[in-house]
């Protein structure tokens, strides 16, 4: 395994790949459910498959959130 590739968290076992992914996600409010797309830098691990997020993460969820949100009447 190459020295750039950061070893899963989870498993110990397998590498860690980066990519860009489209998060879909949607979260209860007082205005119903507000729907969210983000796309963003993901680590899969080509072992077991988990899903870690780089620094920062929660600001770019947060930030799709407000946007839709705002959206709804």
């Amino acid at each position: 395994m190459p020295d750039h590739v950061a070893i899963c968290d989870f498993c110990k076992k397998g590498g860690v790949i980066r990519s860009s992914k489209e998060i879909k996600f949607r979260q209860s409010t007082d205005k119903g459910f507000v729907h969210c797309l983000v796309t963003m830098q993901v680590g899969v691990c080509d072992h077991c498959g988990s899903w870690s997020f780089d620094q920062g993460a929660d600001k770019i969820l947060e930030e799709a959130f407000r946007r839709e949100y705002d959206k709804l009447p």
